[in-house]
């Protein structure tokens, strides 16, 4: 017998012990009135030290009891309790049995050791495991072996649990085996925490996982659009709406001035520096998003800003499963931009003309202010809506066929997909194919290794037409000549030319990915000791091949006009990972030791030229070009080393302990700081476990307080700052001499050998919460976020040979607070209704810049106030006749109060008092980032029907109000707004300045804006399993669903809310039929 087994028999021999020694009995003293008989035996229990037996189907623990003793023996104290009821009992040494007069024992046996094992489906021992006897509050777990030993009545039934698997109950008898297996339902609590998974319920830190069914919701090819609302704390924005344009995604908020705030991407635990566009999200198992110091400490140097980590589908065991996806898309732009009739067109233009110019009379006739284009098209009465011709409405297709299954030693995934999708401008589409595989391979009991690799290819291209020039183009103007081609000024002379201009350019773009992950997982010799070696490598190519022929405005001037752009990338990534787990009674422990290597290169090489013979070669032959012939290539290499290591701490699963430290090494930096430790802890403390917490058990899951602190970095600068960085440039000599190149030192091209890493450290405290049986549940957090050597460019006196210098200067603070409440509304047999709110507030601000406590106003940048700002004039009204235009200055003369106001121009706030309107003036408007966002989703289901939908609000974010700036749409006599509200001396009380008015000083006008956007509503049915298997299938649904369908809003001028621009690509409102068979 090993020293193991010894040990374990003598605890259970100290364990045991106290049970059949002869001990004092205690007295009782309870009172309570008019409660369920399961309420009342816990606190009978409390007192007396004796544990309840009975059979649940015999017993009716519903029912009303009372008691009201004092210094009583257990026998009365029982007698008295179960006192008018049906009950009867019998006592032994530690036990109170229940039983009713027909039954007589319902238990039958005394109590006794029941020994068992509990393993998984592959005859794994599960350790951990609850064992529980039914009715009672007795249970034990499992240990190393899954095996366990509880003190049961023989016959009585035992539950036994564990977190991912379905609960099983089962008659106790000696040395029985249960074989529990996986519950889909509840895989979910079992969350990738990066370097590894971990029970939801073990969590110290701040962690939002996202599995299949939310990430489904929403239909979008684009893996990014899916998680938008549905994470506390993380923004996805999409400033760019074109088809396979990148969104920008912040994790609470900003934290840097000049580096990156992107977050770090990991796919399949390796760091991804891909486009997140060519992932297809159908491949895509779950999402985890680690926000604070403690989830984000294990990737040190780059975890500053949130880490995104993405886990593709793995084959599972059974027989081999086809499946197929498919949707089919309809899109048109969610609304254009109402602009002037042919009538108000002419209005606005008789009005500059009048207001600007002093006309009247004759000379306002449409003949007189229309240009010669124009008049064309005005005599014929022909009008153009510009906006029909670059936007359209665009079809889009998705396949995917997927195949899955394995069997005891081999499992796979494989999938093939195909995107065709048009954009709603004119000439833009993209098209992607993913082919996917994944394969786990189990060689023996101590070795399983795996791949995972993905190839994908995107094609796109085309020059989309000038939007901002398509919805200030006059109605009259011409759109094509008598010979069909782009008429290239339909107003003459107006810098704004033909939208359609450029669209008939070759341009050819393609991007292909590849992505390999291998892996191989190794237990060792050592109890609860494994091992796992990981190496990723990555290869992106991006070509870019453009032409401008003479079909094209910008060919016809330059000739032709031809481009090329290359750029190779790759990426390699080992990482050596030591894991030990143990579990010694009720405390687990487990450590996670890391060694990785990290190496990446990027090529760039681009040419162009002009002037061709013509334009038959296009962009294949540029050495042909007679002019402007330019060639550029470049190369950057940067290389990380890491250590890393991570203890995990609990006992009882009520405490828990996490600390975490990182050192990293990285070539970007100066000799003196290439290495930098990030440490972090953080502690959990779960309330509901508690003892004194046992009469809210029949309401409460869980209640888990967590707290953390740690220090995370920012390595997001392009490499070489810390050396000296020279110029190149062309000397000729003399009259007519050939050019021979130099180099030259830049003002701004010295290294600083001292550059380190942004460094934030973050507090962040967390509730997490959930009350009967989930129908209630989600959490609460509060965090602040402090930055320091913030990585920006300093600027020192000339006399040094340079200007400006990269350097570790300024602070910033970053804090906010983050809730989820998620409820099951209703729920009975056949309808289900759920809610899911996310409240997600931010607030930034700049704490110190360079150490002089000045601000940067050139940059925008201001001490005590937010990262990103507006700082112009406040507009406040606009100037009237009879206003006081001019002020008395200290030497008696009179000037100007805001030099060139009239009536109807807008009237600048004096910021500082002093009487008259200068650069002084100048205020912070608002921060560019939002005040706080918010979501709600809701999910219905009726028997196989389902209903879902989506909204996303955006509050208090301050942005260019374009509309209102007229100076810029009358300044070359543009089209502008319908039923445009501005100044005439007819018409004072107006919205906006005359169009006659020039800016002062250039200022914009602003305003903050709210928006709530409906993104997306589904409906679809899952078809019956017995109508499913007629056809030869085993799985069949189908869905509809209408992607942003409407945003609310009081401005209507914008194509795109997430861009501040009001000619933007548009925001797509997409109707979608979606097809899901399974083979």
């Amino acid at each position: 017998m090993d020293i193991r087994k010894q040990l374990i028999i003598l605890i259970l021999v100290f364990l045991c012990a106290p049970v059949s020694a002869q001990k004092k009995e205690k007295l009782i003293t309870l009172k309570f009135t008019n409660i369920p008989l399961s309420e009342a035996m816990p606190k009978v229990e409390k007192q007396s030290g004796y544990t309840f037996f009975y059979e649940s189907q015999q017993i009716d623990i519903k029912q009303k009891v009372s008691l009201n003793v004092k210094n009583e023996t257990i026998n009365k104290t029982i007698t008295a309790l179960l006192k008018g009821t049906n009950v009867k009992f019998e006592i032994d040494a530690t036990h109170i049995i229940l039983y009713t007069g027909k039954n007589n024992k319902a238990i039958s046996g005394q109590p006794q050791n029941i020994s068992g094992t509990v393993i998984d489906e592959s005859g794994e021992p599960i350790i951990g495991a609850n064992v529980m006897v039914e009715g009672t509050s007795t249970g034990v777990i499992t240990d190393l072996d899954g095996k366990y030993t509880i003190n049961a009545p023989a016959g009585s039934n035992l539950k036994i649990s564990y977190i991912g698997y379905v609960t099983q109950t089962v008659k106790a008898g000696r040395n029985s085996t249960v074989k529990l297996v996986e519950d889909s339902k509840t895989l979910a609590e079992v969350v990738v925490i990066g370097y590894g998974t971990q029970r939801k319920s073990d969590l110290t830190g701040g962690l939002v996982s996202v599995d299949q069914k939310k990430l489904n919701m929403i239909n979008s090819s684009n893996l990014m659009d899916r998680l938008a609302g549905q994470i506390p704390g993380l923004s996805v924005t999409t400033g760019d709406a074109k088809p396979g344009a990148d969104q920008t995604l912040r994790v609470r908020g900003e934290n840097s001035l000049s580096a990156d705030n992107a977050p770090l991407i990991v796919l399949d635990g390796i760091p991804y520096n891909g486009s997140l566009s060519d992932i297809d999200p159908n491949i895509i198992e779950s999402l985890s998003v680690l926000k604070d110091a403690s989830a984000a400490a294990i990737y040190g140097s780059r975890g500053s800003n949130g880490v995104i980590l993405i886990q593709s589908k793995k084959g599972k065991k059974g027989a081999p499963q086809v499946t197929y996806k498919g949707q089919f898309r309809m899109s048109q732009p969610q609304q254009t931009i109402d602009v002037m009739t042919p009538d108000e067109y002419i209005t606005f233009k008789q009005d500059i003309a009048r207001l600007k110019d002093g006309w009247s009379g004759d000379q306002l006739a449409p003949e007189n202010i229309l240009s010669a284009s124009e008049l064309i098209n005005y005599k014929k009465g022909v009008t153009n809506d510009w906006q029909d011709y670059i936007f359209r409405n665009a079809f889009t297709m998705e396949h995917q066929v997927g195949i899955s299954g394995g069997t005891e030693s081999t499992t796979y995934m494989g999938a093939v997909s195909y995107l065709d999708q048009e954009g709603v401008v004119y000439n833009s589409a993209m098209k992607r194919y993913n082919i996917n595989l994944n394969v786990t391979q189990v060689l023996n009991k101590w070795l399983t290794i795996g791949i995972q690799t993905q190839f994908i290819q995107r094609d796109g291209g085309g020059i989309t037409p000038n939007i901002e020039h398509a919805v200030k183009q006059s109605p009259y103007g011409i759109y094509k000549d008598e010979n069909g081609k782009y008429y290239e000024e339909p107003m003459d002379q107006s810098l704004i030319i033909n939208p359609m201009a450029n669209v008939n350019a070759d341009q050819d773009q393609t991007r292909r990915n590849f992505f390999i992950n291998t892996y191989a997982d190794i237990l060792l010799p050592v109890k609860g000791l494994s091992a796992r070696t990981t190496f990723g490598y990555n290869y992106r190519s991006d070509f870019t091949g453009t032409y401008y022929g003479r079909d094209t405005k910008d060919g016809r001037t330059a000739s032709g006009k031809a481009s090329i752009n290359n750029e190779h990338y790759w990426d390699y990534t080992w990482e050596n990972l030591l894991k030990y787990n143990r579990e010694f009674g009720k405390h687990r422990f487990d450590a996670t030791g890391l060694f990785s290597v990290q190496q990446t290169q990027k090529k760039t090489s681009k040419s162009s030229a002009e002037s061709f013979v013509n334009d038959d070669s296009s962009y294949h032959n540029i050495n042909a070009g007679e002019k402007n012939k330019t060639v550029s290539s470049g190369l950057s290499e940067t290389s990380m080393l890491s250590y890393m290591l991570r203890l995990n701490y609990s006992y009882a699963g009520k405490y828990m302990l996490t600390l975490t430290g990182r050192s990293d090494g990285y070539s970007a930096f100066g000799a003196n700081n290439k290495y930098a430790f990030f440490p972090s802890v953080a502690a959990a403390w779960n309330i509901a476990s508690e003892s004194f917490m046992e009469n809210a058990q029949n309401w409460l899951d869980q209640l888990k307080l967590r707290v953390s602190y740690g220090s995370n970095g920012n390595q997001a600068i392009n490499p070489y700052q810390t050396l000296d960085r020279l110029h190149l440039t062309n000397y000729i000599w003399g009259d007519g001499g050939a050019g021979v190149n130099g180099a030259y030192l830049a003002n701004d091209g010295v290294g600083n050998p001292n550059l380190k890493w942004e460094t934030t450290q973050t507090f962040n405290v967390g509730i997490d919460y959930s009350f009967f049986n989930g129908r209630i549940n989600g959490n609460i957090e509060m965090y602040v976020a402090n930055t320091k050597d913030l990585l920006m460019k300093r600027t020192v006196p000339i006399m040094n040979g340079y200007k400006t210098i990269w350097d570790n200067v300024g602070k910033t603070r970053n804090k906010g607070v983050e809730f989820t409440l998620n409820t099951v509304n209703i729920r009975n047999k056949d309808f289900e209704w759920s809610t899911g709110i996310i409240f997600s507030l931010n607030r930034d601000k700049i704490v110190d810049l360079r150490g002089d406590k000045k601000d940067d106003i050139t940059n925008k940048w201001f001490i005590g106030k937010p990262l990103r700002v507006y700082y112009d004039y406040d507009v406040d009204g606009i100037w009237q006749e009879g206003d006081k235009f001019t002020y008395t200055a200290a030497d008696g003369t009179e000037k100007e109060i805001q030099k060139g106001a009239k009536p109807g121009s807008a009237k600048v706030k004096d910021a500082d008092g002093n009487g008259y309107i200068d650069s002084n003036d100048k205020v912070i408007i608002g921060s560019k980032n939002p005040s706080f966002l918010m979501s709600m989703s809701n999910t219905l289901t009726y028997k196989n029907f389902y209903l879902s939908f989506l909204l996303n609000g955006t509050f208090k974010v301050t942005r260019e109000l374009n509309e209102a700036n007229i100076g810029s749409w009358s300044y070359n006599l543009y089209n502008y707004l319908h039923n445009a509200d501005y100044w005439t001396p007819e018409h004072t009380n107006s919205k906006y300045a005359s169009p006659a008015y020039n800016n002062f000083d250039g200022h914009s006008y602003y305003k903050d804006f709210t928006y709530i956007q409906i993104k997306n509503i589904t409906l679809g049915y899952n078809f019956e399993k017995n109508f499913v298997k007629k056809l030869g299938l085993s799985g069949l649904g189908v869905n509809i669903s209408v992607e942003n369908p409407y945003t609310f809003c009081d401005i209507r001028s914008v194509l795109n809310y997430d861009n501040s621009w009001f000619a933007s690509y548009p925001t797509a409102r997409s109707y979608v039929l979606g097809l899901n068979l399974s083979f």
